[in-house]
């Protein structure tokens, strides 16, 4: 892969992942399926929260969780068998209290054009009621914006 950096990044400090496209990513309109994209988003979320010190352990034994209530997604490009991507996240806002927010952006590698970016909106939940519940002092400390 090519030096982080050197890619079209929406902002600075992008957390990072490579894909190549597998023959199964493919539709039956001969190019990756929407649901793709979403997987790698969920891909590269995880490991982000990982390098800040949030693991589904972490999830449970806290009894709460962040989960989508909103995402904005633009498709806007084509992605097809072998091609390279990176896709990248950033938390662009949070209130340290119940919500935060991230970017992601997925970049082909041979042209370094951006074909997707999603825009995601998270609240804090209770995982024994499923409710909206405040973020715990780990989430607050390691949840900082990241897009500056």
């Amino acid at each position: 892969m090519k030096n982080q950096d050197s890619f079209n990044w929406d902002y600075q400090n992008p957390h990072v992942l490579e894909f190549q496209v597998l023959k199964e990513s493919i539709d039956l309109l001969g190019h990756v399926n929407n649901k793709v994209y979403l997987d790698w988003c969920e891909h590269v979320s995880w490991d982000h929260s990982k390098s800040l010190g949030i693991t589904p352990k972490k999830y449970l034994e806290l009894r709460c969780a962040c989960v989508v209530v909103k995402n904005k997604i633009e498709y806007l490009g084509s992605l097809f068998e072998n091609d390279r991507v990176v896709i990248s996240t950033w938390i662009t806002e949070t209130d340290s209290k119940l919500k935060l927010s991230r970017l992601f952006q997925v970049i082909r590698v041979q042209d370094n054009k951006t074909v997707f970016r999603s825009n995601v909106d998270y609240v804090c939940i209770n995982l024994d009621n499923y409710k909206p519940t405040k973020m715990p002092d780990l989430f607050k400390e390691a949840y900082k914006v990241t897009s500056n």
